[in-house]
């Protein structure tokens, strides 16, 4: 009785190990799936402005004066990394305009868009990249709240298929770059919050 319990119950456990391996591998897929068969929104345009170095202000004053402008012009302009400008354009743009946000995302996302190009799939797969180090990020602070592993994978395994970090992970924007930084001060935190031994010795 006891041995089949046993057997049972690692039975179980490989199940388990199993479904959440599944599910960690399907989340990581919808992350990088399909990047470039979403509409690109407003805000991820401006993202690719950032990226090129160009601010609102500059385009508006360049470029929207009555004159008859193609589409293709204003992309290649500034939706592209563009030569006349430099990640330090990136930066003052930011400070200008955005100056509540971080300029690391944008910068990171210049040089990625210089190495793999300004395709829709290459600026979004930077976002899904750092997305995936949410997973070891809420690990981290599931073993430092609980002390238990299978709570962190539970947790890893809960946002690997979660439908509002798929979307968000697929997002031209610093919405990763934000959760991952705010996980990992949490997690600190915790940590900092506990009562070492030498403490408790005093």
């Amino acid at each position: 009785m006891n041995t089949k319990s046993i057997q049972n119950g690692r039975l179980h456990l490989i199940s388990l190990k199993f479904l959440i391996v599944v599910l960690l591998i399907t989340g990581i897929f919808f992350r990088f799936t399909n990047l470039d068969r979403k509409v690109y929104s407003f805000d991820e345009s401006i993202t690719s402005l950032r990226i090129s170095g160009y601010t609102w202000t500059e385009m508006v004053q360049q470029d929207f004066q009555g004159k008859t402008i193609s589409a293709a012009d204003l992309q290649r302009k500034y939706q592209q990394i563009n030569p006349e400008k430099t990640w330090w354009d990136t930066v003052k743009g930011l400070a200008t305009e955005e100056p509540q946000l971080s300029p690391l995302y944008f910068i990171l996302a210049r040089f990625w868009v210089q190495l793999f190009g300004p395709q829709v799939a290459t600026v979004r797969s930077l976002s899904a990249l750092i997305s995936l180090l949410v997973f070891p990020s809420i690990y981290w602070l599931c073993w430092e709240l609980f002390g238990s592993a299978s709570v962190g994978w539970m947790a890893v395994t809960i946002v690997a298929v979660s439908p509002f970090h798929v979307l968000y992970a697929q997002e031209a924007r610093p919405y990763m770059m934000f959760a991952v930084p705010r996980l990992s001060v949490e997690c600190n935190s915790v940590a900092g919050d506990r009562p070492t031994k030498f403490s408790e010795n005093i």
